[in-house]
């Protein structure tokens, strides 16, 4: 009888795993955006929400928690239970953020069980469509002769390094202006208040299209379908800069694997849905579906991207 007890003990164990897997969810998941309402993060996890809801049987309930270019959110996440229940989504840039923030409260590669890569959108230079800078030329000329500032999602954004990269390259003067996001870079922008923004093309396309900014280069590899007349940096003469953002979504390390799985597979699921498709290229995202194994080797690819130049031009923040 005792022998018997053990080896239904044993088997139960094994099975555990896969019990555990066939329950989750059980309860609404919270997915932590550490952006403010209507950035380019923001967007992205409101386009999904419905349908990854329905792939899951759960309410997918987002919680913006914003501050610190997004430390604050994903410290949040890092700390929490590891039980699929609470998830982060980001960018690949947190890679480089332990060479930018001194204190920073989590730790990229070991503290988040990555999910899986999502999608991508470029950075694009913008003004207020009554600034003289009609193309990125005369920004640049601009800024050889005073210090012209920027906006951009936060220190550290792919945004911000990538105007760094360009200032440098071109030996002019930009004064980096760091917001908690987008969404609240861009209300300074149509007021006229800054020189320009560099910001993701997803948070800021619709305010292109209707005239209300003006796009004066993209800083990424190519041109836009959605504006094929607007220039790459480098097609305009001035380097090789790339500031795209590669959104990409986390749990807790420590998260089942089991429960990662069943999160990746639904999420992988979702964005190749048409409809979300259709709705991610009007907003200015390009689709680029990661494993987890992948993310993480994005993230650290970031920090070997940027480290030089986070180290030269000592951008090391508290």
């Amino acid at each position: 009888m005792r022998l018997f007890a053990l080896v239904f003990t044993a088997v139960a164990a094994l099975g555990a795993p896969q019990a555990l897997a066939q329950q989750f969810p059980s309860q609404p998941v919270r997915v932590v955006v550490p952006f403010p309402p209507g950035g380019g993060t923001d967007i992205l996890v409101r386009l999904i929400q419905d349908k990854y809801s329905a792939k899951l049987g759960q309410p997918v309930v987002i919680d913006n928690r914003p501050g610190a270019s997004g430390n604050i959110g994903a410290g949040v996440v890092a700390k929490s239970k590891p039980d699929g229940y609470t998830l982060l989504v980001q960018a690949t840039i947190v890679g480089i953020y332990p060479s930018v923030y001194a204190s920073l409260p989590y730790d990229p590669q070991k503290d988040f069980a990555w999910i899986g890569g999502v999608a991508e959108s470029p950075a694009v230079i913008v003004t207020n469509p009554n600034s003289k800078f009609k193309t990125i030329n005369d920004l640049i000329a601009e800024g050889k002769t005073r210090p012209v500032n920027f906006a951009s999602a936060g220190v550290g954004s792919p945004q911000h390094l990538a105007t760094e990269r360009l200032s440098k390259l071109n030996q002019v003067q930009f004064t980096h202006v760091p917001y908690k996001g987008s969404a609240t870079a861009v209300t300074d922008l149509l007021s006229g208040v800054l020189d320009f923004g560099t910001l993701s093309l997803s948070s800021v396309l619709p305010l292109i299209q209707e005239g209300k900014l003006r796009a004066l280069a993209l800083a990424s590899d190519n041109r836009s379908k959605l504006m094929p007349d607007v220039p790459t940096i480098k097609e305009a003469g001035l380097g090789d800069v790339s500031g795209t953002v590669r959104f990409i979504i986390g749990a807790p390390t420590g998260t089942p694997d089991a429960t990662i799985e069943k999160l990746s597979t639904d999420l992988n699921a979702v964005v190749k849905d048409p409809e979300i498709q259709e709705g991610f290229a009007k907003r200015g995202y390009e689709i680029t579906l990661a494993s987890p194994k992948e993310v993480l080797a994005m993230v650290r690819e970031q920090k070997e991207l940027w480290d030089p130049l986070v180290r030269e031009m000592k951008l090391r923040f508290d």
